[in-house]
């Protein structure tokens, strides 16, 4: 429950308003009203099928703010990721290199302590930003 009621950062909101559309009230809230409450008491709508539509409309709201939140945080996260995962070193003719080692990258085809990377090699040829012709030391 503790998990439901609480707020997240990626929705601006808890999973509990999502769904029911208000903020819950817990038994102390009960004792000591809190301004939540307070203001739910004091609103009176001339019907209840107002109340109900007046409801449904807050919902629909907050689920839009809470997506909009959710997408906004979904970009910043990707946007930190994407720059620390930049690979700034650009290889070029001369450089040291090592290889992965292809034969072994199956599941069950390598042992526990095997190399994984071949090398050292030089790069004397460059073909694209990330292909280039080996030579073996």
């Amino acid at each position: 429950m503790a998990n439901r009621i609480t707020q997240k950062v990626s929705i601006g909101t808890s999973p509990f308003q999502l769904v029911y559309g208000k903020e819950v009230i817990l038994p102390p809230h009960l004792s000591l009203p809190s301004l939540a409450l307070v203001k739910s008491i004091e609103e009176k709508p001339s019907s209840a099928l107002q109340l109900w539509w007046s409801q449904i409309i807050k919902l629909e709201e907050e689920r839009e703010r809470a997506k909009q939140v959710h997408s906004h945080h979904q970009q910043l996260v990707k946007s930190s990721f994407d720059a620390s995962s930049v690979n700034t070193k650009k290889n070029e003719i001369g450089d040291l290199v090592l290889k992965w080692d292809k034969s072994h990258e199956e599941k069950g085809k390598h042992r526990k302590f095997q190399k994984s990377w071949l090398g050292p090699f030089e790069i004397i040829e460059k073909l694209g930003l990330s292909t280039f012709i080996l030579q073996d030391l």
